[in-house]
C-alpha cells in the first residue's frame, strides 16, 4: 500500500510542481480543505500561505488562482531570457563511457531530466566541478556543477541524467561567452584562497 502524504493532520490529495514551488491541496479528517505551497532543501520541507476552509470548491479556487499565477512567473521569467531556447541532443555531444571523466567539462543534461517547464537551453548547460559522478570510472553517480547560463550552482545530478560533454562547435556562443566569466570568478577566488 503506498504511504500517504501528509502536512501536518492533512492528507494531500492534490500536487503540482510549476516553477520553484509546489502546490499542494489536502484535507483533513474533519473534512477541512487546505492550499499551500511547498518547498524542499536539503533538510527539510516547508510551507508557506497556507488557508484553510470547510468548503472544497473554495480551496479549489484557490489552487486553480495559484497554478495561475505560477504559471504566468515561469512565463513571465521565460521572456526575460533573451536567448534561443533550442535544447541539445546527443549528436551535440561526445558520448559519456564510464571511462570519462566530466569534472571542468561543459555537459549537456538530459531533456527527459529536467521538468517540462525547464526543458529549455538555459537550464541545460552545465559546467561540471565535481563529486563522486564526474570522476571516470565512477563509484558513486552524483554530480555537481554550475549552471552556465545563471552562473550559481547546479542542482545536483545524476551521471546517467547526463546526454555528454558538449562538443565545443555545438556550444552556442552565449554559452561561451558566460563560460568566460564564471572561468575568471573561479579562478579569482582560487587566487584569493591561494593568499590566505
Amino acid at each position: 500500500m503506498d504511504k500517504k502524504r501528509m502536512i501536518k493532520n492533512f492528507e494531500i490529495i492534490h500536487s503540482i510542481q510549476i516553477g520553484a514551488r509546489e502546490l499542494v491541496v489536502g484535507v483533513s479528517p474533519e473534512l477541512e480543505f487546505m492550499c499551500c505551497f511547498c518547498t524542499q532543501d536539503d533538510i527539510a520541507e516547508y510551507y508557506s500561505e497556507v488557508m484553510s476552509s470547510s468548503e472544497y470548491l473554495e480551496i479549489m479556487e484557490l489552487y486553480a488562482d495559484r497554478l495561475k499565477g505560477q504559471i504566468a512567473a515561469v512565463q513571465a521569467q521565460r521572456n526575460t531570457l533573451h536567448i534561443p531556447l533550442d535544447m541539445l541532443g546527443r549528436e551535440h555531444c561526445f558520448p559519456l563511457l564510464d571511462g570519462d571523466d566530466i569534472a571542468n567539462k561543459v555537459v549537456a543534461i538530459n531533456p527527459a531530466s529536467l521538468r517540462y517547464e525547464y526543458q529549455r537551453a538555459d537550464c541545460q548547460l552545465i559546467l561540471v566541478t565535481g563529486e563522486s559522478g564526474a570522476r571516470s570510472n565512477p563509484r558513486g553517480t552524483a554530480v555537481y556543477g554550475i549552471n552556465v547560463f545563471t552562473g550559481r550552482r547546479a542542482s545536483q545530478w545524476k551521471r546517467g541524467d547526463i546526454l555528454g560533454e558538449v562538443r565545443p562547435e555545438c556550444l552556442p556562443q552565449w554559452a561561451k561567452d558566460r563560460l568566460q566569466v564564471i572561468q575568471r570568478e573561479r579562478a579569482l577566488k582560487r587566487s584569493l584562497s591561494d593568499t590566505r
